[in-house]
């Protein structure tokens, strides 16, 4: 047994890898960076009772280049002028979504997409993704097979399979 697993109490034969969590790249919202954010918040939408939270943005040649996140969205949405306040909006939100939402709207994403701060290897055990998740502070990462995307793994995926792994001790 690893000094990890020997440090968690936990058996390693027993722990997972990520390629045995990954979601599958056409089975997870995704989109071009020049979509639009209402298109993106569309496409959120429809994807939200799956429980996919972020939008993975991509290039011509169809490579990963950053990801679209809810915050990211609603940073979207905010007025510039709002941005200043450390309170928030100082006005009613049914103005602010009168006053110039079209425009923001039609904004491309690549203008509000956060990029992608680590990635993981199909192979990796879950404990080694959840490090890399913590130390990146990311809920979500793309998993590797070599060179090729094969799909993404969620912070709540791995949480779910380590604690179930720790209260089976």
């Amino acid at each position: 047994m690893s000094e990890t697993g020997r440090y968690l109490g936990v058996n390693m034969e027993k722990i997972k890898k990520v390629m045995d969590l990954v979601i599958p790249l056409a089975d997870y919202p995704h989109i071009p960076y020049w979509g639009t954010l209402k298109e993106a918040i569309v496409q959120l939408n429809v994807a939200y009772e799956t429980g996919h939270h972020t939008i993975l943005v991509f290039d011509e040649a169809y490579k990963l280049v950053g990801m679209l996140l809810q915050q990211d969205i609603l940073r979207g949405l905010e007025p510039e002028f709002a941005q200043h306040y450390e309170e928030g909006v100082p006005i009613a939100w049914d103005n602010l979504f009168k006053s110039g939402s079209e425009a923001r709207l039609s904004r491309p994403i690549k203008e509000f997409m956060s990029g992608v701060t680590a990635k993981l290897d199909a192979e990796d055990s879950i404990l080694k993704a959840s490090h890399i998740m913590l130390k990146n502070n990311a809920s979500l990462l793309p998993v590797m097979d070599g060179d090729k995307l094969i799909g993404v793994i969620r912070m709540g995926d791995l949480f779910h399979e380590i604690t179930n792994a720790v209260l089976s001790l």
